[in-house]
């Protein structure tokens, strides 16, 4: 590596530090802040000794009207509680109280052990949630009497910068892993920037870099009790697995066709020597220089389902729930059907068209 790459490769570690640093900090202010509200106090039912009273608690984010017991004395807030034990009827949950945490800290749960009776109105409610699932969670001492997994908001500048450092870090290992030549593992056979493998890496990029920043933040404003266990859900799983088979069909049958014209006795239709590679233009020109509506289709295609997986996952960050796992946000099936018709469409074009040109 020369000296001129070796200067533009510490700059963008500086960089980088730089902006972890100031991740950091807004960490920090983020805790101070939610440190400084005013601490939620417990209030007592007085009547409750003496008549029914019905009391409106939020669950997954919708009303559910419980009956709160007769002898029910006070009613006692818990913000967050630990699941150890969910009875197979329902009927009863064993929680630990999870005091509240030092910030970039374990969530430590040593507080009270307790078994609570759960009442038909919550039961369903109940049969969502699993063991090590953190809660809010109202009770009498002795009853649920309204339940809700607990979550962490987390300010839209926080997310941005967390988005864009994990974005910046892979990038800066691709960059390092090919000796500052990341562009390199996108240009194809014939020596030309390629379609089929640019899609596949941005898309890995994506999907890389925000499962990154899914697992950061997880840890960092709920705590280190929820690293990892981020799962990827049924359409995202199509669109990723889409991509792979594009890139290696694009590669079979391209190589095939390079194979039969040497067989044939003629020139190898994807010799690169002399091919000079153009990011800007490769991408949608086929191989004769001319614009191709496949490869523009397919281009597209990819540019709309990153953005709006960007959109999604920037707002799903915006409040990190509690629970033992958590899913990626899906892509809905518009998307997932316009990128399959534009892999169907580069694939075909690849296979029809002669071999110097498409």
């Amino acid at each position: 590596m020369d000296s001129r790459k070796t200067v533009r490769t510490g700059l963008f570690l500086l960089v980088v530090l730089l902006v972890i640093q100031q991740l950091a900090a807004a960490n920090a202010s983020q805790s101070d802040h939610s440190k400084g509200q005013p601490a939620k106090t417990r209030t007592t039912n007085a009547n409750a000794a003496k008549t029914d009273k019905t009391k409106a608690g939020i669950v997954n984010g919708s009303s559910v009207a419980v009956q709160v017991p007769k002898d029910a004395t006070a009613i006692r807030k818990m913000e967050n509680v630990r699941i150890d034990d969910i009875d197979k009827n329902y009927a009863s949950i064993t929680i630990t109280d999870c005091p509240p945490r030092t910030p970039g800290g374990p969530s430590l749960c040593n507080g009270d052990v307790m078994t609570l009776a759960v009442g038909d109105a919550l039961r369903p409610e109940l049969k969502a949630f699993q063991k090590q699932d953190h809660l809010k969670i109202d009770t009498d001492g002795k009853n649920v009497l309204s339940i809700g997994i607990r979550s962490v908001a987390v300010g839209s500048d926080l997310r941005g910068l967390v988005l864009g450092i994990t974005l910046a870090l892979c990038f800066l290992l691709t960059t390092l892993l090919t000796w500052g030549h990341p562009l390199k593992l996108i240009i194809g056979q014939d020596g030309r920037y390629s379609n089929s493998k640019f899609q596949m890496a941005i898309w890995f990029w994506v999907v890389i870099s925000t499962y990154l920043a899914v697992v950061y933040l997880r840890v960092s404003q709920a705590g280190w009790d929820f690293f990892g266990v981020v799962n990827i859900p049924q359409n995202l799983l199509l669109l990723s697995g889409m991509s792979a088979l594009t890139f290696g069909g694009a590669k079979g049958i391209t190589t095939a066709k390079a194979n039969a014209a040497i067989a044939a006795g003629h020139a190898n239709p994807k010799d690169p020597a002399g091919v000079h590679e153009n990011f800007w233009t490769d991408l949608v020109q086929n191989d004769v220089g001319a614009f191709d509506i496949g490869d523009f289709q397919m281009l597209m295609v990819t540019f709309l389902a990153v953005g709006m997986y960007f959109a999604l996952i920037f707002h799903f960050l915006g409040a990190i729930a509690a629970t033992a796992s958590i899913h990626l946000p899906d892509v809905d099936t518009t998307i997932l059907a316009s990128f399959g018709l534009g892999q169907g469409a580069y694939l075909t074009k690849k296979a029809a068209g002669n071999s110097g040109t498409s």
